[in-house]
This record gives structure tokens, C-alpha cells and sequence, in this order.
């Protein structure tokens, strides 16, 4: 168990103590004031504003104060106007205090949650207690924004931070000619977008439905995951992943979804010669998007600097030795994972890295995910937030993919 759960627990449980010595009139102010808190975490939406945007987290606080002044107010009128039938029993009256100040403690627990997981030293512990992940899943809480050099790095790689809410989907880009395609048709059935709960907050990324309810991405896209869903073509409901196949070498991984068992899921396509005419189809910073391609060489003499990727733990960096499928045309952050297809909606291979000034995308060669489909079976393990980027030796290159 994190100690941050421990401490969780440990806090509500002193809240809840405190409550057991106080009358339940004096514990209810308390708790409307909570109320009202909570009711102030959503401020910022009313004015258009998502949980982690530069003023959420100012309009939450001045509608906390407010609405919490007002919580307590009308707590302490409604526990003056009421019967003290409690007071009858000293067991109910301290029961009474005790959930109702347990109750305000979890608030104050969750509130504080976010501005505790930006100090260093404790954030990995608070970013995996599952107590704190359970709270959020109930009520997703105001966040920090993020600062300018965490973007920056965000937009490096072909993986980008989920937006904070999906109640809206930005329009399509790319190529809305190639939409009405029978291969852009068939590969839109079938793809989906991949969205992690783990170190820092939630991230999105692309995925492809490969049949029999599994869903290829890139390792890099669920490292250090500790919930992964998906969505049909970004639409549909979020639907529970695990993950079954994780290769940071390569940086491929699988999930097994059930509720995509019966998809028909793409094919992978047989060796095709090169500059194969072919369309990517992903979603780059949040938006559905199609382009064009070209099938270049499938290589292991690529020589570019180390990938730059949001997150790195237990995935490899360098180019030196890995087995890469080079595309003509390019991604952006949020397409990890997409699938590039062929004129029969075949996939040629799986994008895993963009590098824009030359006009390329890299991706896992099909001989990789083949081996992949071939030989998962059970959940894996993902490597954890501290876990550091793998540095492979030419054998260990060369066996992972003879493997």
C-alpha cells in the first residue's frame, strides 16, 4: 500500500475522531461547508474554463471560499432549527460528528490532493494511491495548469497529454478527401483512442484493432499506466483495456478489451514494396485526423538523436540497431500508435515517432506486431514512474526482434 494512502486514511480517521468529541450541530457547519467546496470545484466549468486551464484553479478558490462560507452558514441555521432529538443518546450524537466530519476531511483530503502532487518529493507516492484515484474517479478535481516547459515537451513526441475534459471533440484535420475511401472507411471501424491515468496526470494516444479484442499501441503510450481505456474512433464510451504485451525495445504494446471481441479488427499487410502509396489516420493533438503517406525502407541503419517522449520509463530511446519502419509524411502529438494503411485497408505499420523536420514518420514494422499477436497471452506488468529508459545492446536488439 503507497504511504500516501496511509496517510489518507489516517487524516480522515483523525477528522472522523474529532467529529466523535464535538455535538453533531457543531460537526454540521463543517460539513456544508464542505458541501460547498465541493460544489466550487466545478466554478470553472460554468465559465468555460477545463479543471487544469490557467484560471481554473483561481476561480475555484474564490468560489470555494464563497460557497464554503455560504455551506457553513446554512449548516449551522439547519442544525439551530432542528430537533436535538440527537442529543438524547451521546452515541448517536458522537456517530453523527464522526460521519460528518470523516465526511469533511475526505473533502478537504481530495482537495489538496492536486497542490500536494506538484511537490517532488512526495508526487510519485500521491500519483499512485489508489485511495486519492478513487476519490478522483467520482469527482475529477481542479488542477495546477501545466507550465510552458512541460508543453514544450508534450510536443516533441507523437504522444500528447489527454485534454483534461472530453466533452468536446475539435473538429477533424488533415486530408477530408481521403474520407470517403473504402480503406479509410474500413481502418475508421476500427480505430480507437487510447487514454492513461499515471505519473503527472492523464495522456492520449492512438490505437488500432487487430481482432478478438485486441488493440496495438506503442509501449509508450501505457507506460507506467495504472488505468487504461479506450474509445471507438475517440466517440464512443470508454472502455476498460489491460495490457498484455509490452515491448519498451520496440515500443509496441497490446490490449485486450473485451468489449471489442467480436470487432473484425484490421490485417496486417504482407512485405509491399517501397513508396506503397498509403493514408495515417490518428489523433494528433486531440483531433481526428487523416494524411497521406508513403512507404519508405524498413531499416535498422537509422542514425537520429534520442526520441523524445513525454513518457520514457522502460522504453528505448535510441535508434542505433532497432528495426523501424520509415513513412514519408508526418505525425503529431497524440498519433503514437496510429495505423498507416495500404489501398486495401491493410496496415503497413504502426507509428510510434515524428520527426517533422524531415518530413517523416517512424513506425513498428509489421513483423514486430506479428510476433507480438503471436505470443501474447496473460496481463503484463508495465515498468512504474520511476523506472528509467532502457539503453538495449546490439544482442538484446537483435534478439527482441528475432524473437
Amino acid at each position: 500500500m503507497p504511504a500516501a494512502d496511509l496517510v489518507v486514511g489516517l487524516l480522515i480517521v483523525i477528522g472522523a475522531l474529532l467529529g466523535a468529541r464535538l455535538t453533531w450541530e457543531r460537526a454540521l457547519p463543517i460539513a456544508g461547508g464542505a458541501a460547498g467546496v465541493v460544489l466550487a470545484s466545478r466554478a470553472p466549468l460554468l465559465f468555460g474554463e477545463e479543471l487544469d486551464s490557467n484560471y481554473a484553479l483561481h476561480i475555484a478558490v474564490v468560489a470555494a471560499l464563497v460557497a464554503g462560507g455560504i455551506g457553513a452558514a446554512m449548516g449551522e441555521t439547519i442544525a439551530r432549527r432542528v430537533p436535538r432529538v440527537a442529543r438524547r443518546s451521546v452515541a448517536v450524537d458522537a456517530g453523527l460528528g464522526a460521519i460528518l466530519t470523516g465526511a469533511a476531511a475526505t473533502v478537504v483530503v481530495w482537495a489538496l490532493a492536486p497542490a500536494v502532487a506538484e511537490i517532488r518529493p512526495v508526487r510519485d507516492d500521491v500519483q499512485r494511491s489508489e485511495v486519492l484515484e478513487r476519490f478522483n474517479a467520482v469527482l475529477q478535481p481542479v488542477r495546477p495548469p501545466r507550465d510552458k516547459s512541460e508543453v514544450a515537451l508534450d510536443a516533441a513526441p507523437t504522444e500528447r497529454r489527454r485534454p483534461p475534459s472530453a466533452r468536446r471533440r475539435p473538429a477533424s484535420a488533415g486530408d477530408q478527401r481521403l474520407r470517403g475511401r473504402a480503406e479509410v472507411k474500413r481502418a475508421e471501424r476500427n480505430l480507437v483512442e487510447v487514454v492513461t491515468t499515471r505519473c503527472g496526470g492523464g495522456y492520449q494516444g492512438t490505437g488500432w484493432i487487430a481482432g478478438h479484442g485486441i488493440v496495438v499501441t506503442n509501449a509508450h503510450v501505457v507506460s507506467a499506466s495504472r488505468k487504461v481505456t479506450v474509445s471507438v474512433r475517440g466517440l464512443g464510451a470508454p472502455l476498460a483495456a489491460s495490457v498484455i504485451w509490452f515491448d519498451g525495445i520496440h515500443d509496441v504494446a497490446l490490449l485486450r478489451v473485451g468489449a471489442l471481441r467480436n470487432a473484425a479488427g484490421l490485417p496486417l499487410a504482407a512485405d509491399a514494396p517501397v513508396s506503397t502509396r498509403a493514408i495515417t489516420l490518428g489523433f494528433p493533438s486531440g483531433k481526428y485526423t487523416i494524411s497521406r503517406a508513403r512507404l519508405g525502407m524498413t531499416t535498422t541503419k537509422l542514425q537520429f538523436p534520442p526520441v523524445k517522449l513525454a513518457s520514457r520509463a522502460g522504453i528505448s530511446l535510441t535508434m542505433k540497431d532497432r528495426l523501424v519502419t520509415v513513412f514519408r509524411g508526418t505525425s503529431g502529438p497524440g498519433g503514437s500508435g496510429s495505423p498507416v494503411v495500404d489501398r486495401h485497408g491493410h496496415v503497413l505499420g504502426t507509428v510510434f515517432a515524428g520527426i517533422p523536420q524531415n518530413g517523416i514518420t517512424l513506425a513498428v514494422p509489421n513483423r514486430i506486431v506479428r510476433s507480438a499477436l503471436r505470443r501474447a497471452k496473460e496481463n503484463v506488468q508495465v515498468p512504474s514512474c520511476q523506472t528509467p529508459p532502457l539503453k538495449p545492446t546490439r544482442a538484446q536488439s537483435i534478439a527482441a526482434r528475432n524473437g
